[in-house]
């Protein structure tokens, strides 16, 4: 059964989660393994655009199937939970080459290469932006801002892919 198959049914958030969760530990682990419809829908989504591709071929098959509009906006509330609940496996997952990644071309002076030092310094445990922020006069509540603005931006665009 297709994923979304099962969010026209009950309990449709809790197989949500729960293949979201699956589908990251798939491609973390065996990524070609054999997995349901329902996962593979995920798994190729996900590793072919993340989770931006994920929003909208969700967006378009509930187009598709009249969802009421009410259960359009709680899958896609549950989709950017899970995201950002699950950030920190989006972002090894972007590392390895296994979900896209966006790349910085609107960005001048910044190339691939500095975006992924800047992810591999933030996965052993240093914090360069909130240090250069710090070094620059700024608050902690300035810096807080800054994340949430950033972590709105991040989940508009799917950038966490």
């Amino acid at each position: 059964m297709s994923l979304i198959e099962h969010l026209d049914r009950p309990r449709w958030e809790e197989f949500l989660r729960s293949t979201f969760e699956f589908v990251l530990w798939v491609l973390q682990n065996d990524r070609f393994r054999s997995v349901g419809s329902a996962a593979d829908d995920l798994r190729s989504w996900l590793a072919a655009g993340g989770v931006a591709r994920v929003r909208h071929h969700l967006d378009e098959q509930m187009e598709r199937r009249r969802f009421p509009a009410s259960r359009q906006s709680a899958v896609r509330t549950c989709i950017e939970e899970l995201a950002r609940e699950n950030r920190g496996v989006l972002l090894e997952l972007s590392r390895a080459g296994i979900v896209p990644t966006v790349e910085p071309d609107h960005l001048p002076g910044v190339s691939v290469e500095d975006v992924e030092d800047l992810l591999g310094r933030m996965l052993a445990g240093e914090r360069p932006f909130e240090e250069w922020m710090h070094a620059h006069g700024h608050s902690d509540e300035e810096i807080a801002e800054v994340y949430r603005m950033v972590d709105r931006w991040l989940m508009k665009a799917g950038t966490v892919q």
